[in-house]
C-alpha cells in the first residue's frame, strides 16, 4: 500500500490486541491515525500495551484517538469515571468548572497513551432531540456552546489532548441519526449562519481538527441530497474561507449510512478529500478501509485526485503532528500511579458537582 495515501486515513479495528493479520494490514498500510472504541479497550494496561503496540507497529507512528466525550460516548466508561453530557455540563453556567473537568478527564486520556479525544460536540441542539446528538450538545444557545466549547477543549489541552470541533457545520436542526440515514437541515440559511456556526466561528483557533459532519445542507449542497462530507460548498469553502480554520478536516465515519448507503466504495474516499477533507475515518470493517485506499490509489494514478490537494491535505496532516507533539509536553510525566489519581481527581470533581 502507498504511505502517501494512507496517512490520509484515520482506522479502527477489531480486537483487543494485535492479531498476525491485523498486525501486518496496519503496518503495511500505515495509517495516519487510529481510533479505539469501547470493543478495543479492557482495562488501563491493557489499554497501554495496545497502544504501545500500535505505535511500535506503524511507521511512522499513528495519531492514537478515542470519542470521549462524557454522557453516552463514553469508550473508558467500564473502567474509568466519565463527565456528564454537554446539556448537563452547559446547565453549570461555569465555564472554570468545565475547564477543571475537561483537563482532569483530559489527565485520564492522556494516562492511557492516546493524543486525541474527539470532543466536545458543538451542534446547536435540545436535550430531547432524536438525530443521535441530544444532550451530547450543549443546547441551543450559541453563545452558551461557544463558552462551553472553549473550557472544554482549554481543559484537554491544560492535560496535553487535543479537542475537536464537532460535527461542522453542525447536526443540531435535524431529526434524523446519520449513522442511520442522511439527515437534511431543514433551518433557514441566515438563521443557521447567524446561530449554528458560532461556536465554531469562536473555536477555530481552539482544536487542530474539525470533524466534518454526514448532514444535507440544501443552502450550501444544492437540492440533490449529499453529504457535506462530498460537497466543496461546506469543507472547503464555508471551513475555510468564511470560518478560517486552517487544520485538518476529518470526514466523520465514511461507513456511517448517510454515506456508505448513498456512494459506492469505489468513489467515496475520493469525493470526500476532493470536496476538502484532509482525512478520513473508517471505523470498523478492513473491506472498507481496503476499498478507501484502493480507491484514493486508483483516482490518484487517473489524474482524477490532484497532486496539489493530496499534498494540501498531506500538509495539515503534518501540522497536526506537530501540534500533538508540542500537546505532549504539557503531559504530566509518565508514573504508575498516573492514571489511578487522575481517575481519583475525576470523581471527586463529579462527587462535588453532584
Amino acid at each position: 500500500m502507498d504511505q502517501h495515501l494512507g496517512a490520509l486515513l484515520f482506522v479502527g479495528f477489531d480486537g483487543t490486541s494485535l492479531s498476525v493479520e491485523t498486525r501486518a494490514f496496519l503496518s503495511d498500510l500505515r495509517p495516519g491515525g487510529i481510533i479505539l472504541f469501547k470493543r478495543n479497550l479492557v482495562d488501563p494496561d491493557q489499554t497501554r500495551r495496545l497502544i504501545d503496540d500500535l505505535r511500535e507497529t506503524c511507521d511512522p507512528e499513528p495519531m492514537i484517538a478515542v470519542d470521549e466525550e462524557g454522557g453516552l460516548v463514553s469508550r473508558l466508561r467500564e473502567f474509568a469515571p466519565t463527565l456528564p453530557p454537554g446539556a448537563r455540563l452547559a446547565a453549570t453556567r461555569d465555564p472554570a468548572l468545565v475547564r477543571s473537568l475537561a483537563a482532569s478527564l483530559g489527565r485520564i486520556v492522556a494516562s492511557l497513551g492516546f493524543d486525541i479525544d474527539f470532543a466536545p460536540v458543538l451542534d446547536l441542539c435540545a436535550p430531547a432531540a432524536t438525530n443521535g446528538i441530544g444532550n451530547r450538545s450543549f443546547g441551543t444557545d450559541p453563545l452558551v456552546a461557544a463558552v462551553m466549547g472553549e473550557a472544554y477543549l482549554q481543559g484537554l489541552a491544560d492535560s496535553g489532548i487535543a479537542g475537536c470541533l464537532k460535527h461542522f457545520p453542525g447536526l443540531g436542526p435535524t431529526t434524523s441519526d446519520s449513522h442511520l440515514e442522511l439527515p437534511t437541515v431543514t433551518k433557514g440559511e441566515a438563521d443557521f449562519l447567524r446561530e449554528d456556526l458560532v461556536p465554531f466561528r469562536r473555536l477555530r483557533d481552539h482544536a487542530p481538527i474539525a470533524m466534518i459532519a454526514h448532514g444535507h445542507y440544501p443552502f450550501f449542497c444544492g437540492a440533490e441530497p449529499l453529504a457535506a462530507t462530498l460537497v466543496p460548498a461546506v469543507a472547503t469553502d464555508l471551513l475555510r474561507r468564511d470560518v478560517g480554520f486552517d487544520g485538518v478536516a476529518l470526514a466523520d465515519d465514511l461507513e456511517m449510512k448517510a454515506v456508505a448507503a448513498r456512494v459506492g466504495w469505489d468513489e467515496l474516499a475520493p469525493r470526500a478529500i476532493l470536496a476538502g477533507c484532509d482525512m478520513l475515518l473508517v471505523c470498523k470493517h478492513r473491506e472498507a478501509i481496503e476499498k478507501s485506499h484502493q480507491a484514493l490509489s486508483a483516482w490518484l494514478a487517473a489524474g482524477r485526485l490532484p497532486e496539489p490537494r493530496i499534498a494540501e491535505a498531506q500538509r495539515r496532516v503534518a501540522q497536526l503532528r506537530e501540534r500533538i507533539a508540542a500537546l505532549r509536553a504539557r503531559r504530566a510525566a509518565p508514573s504508575g500511579t498516573l492514571f489511578a489519581d487522575a481517575s481519583a481527581d475525576l470523581s471527586s470533581r463529579l462527587e462535588r458537582m453532584a
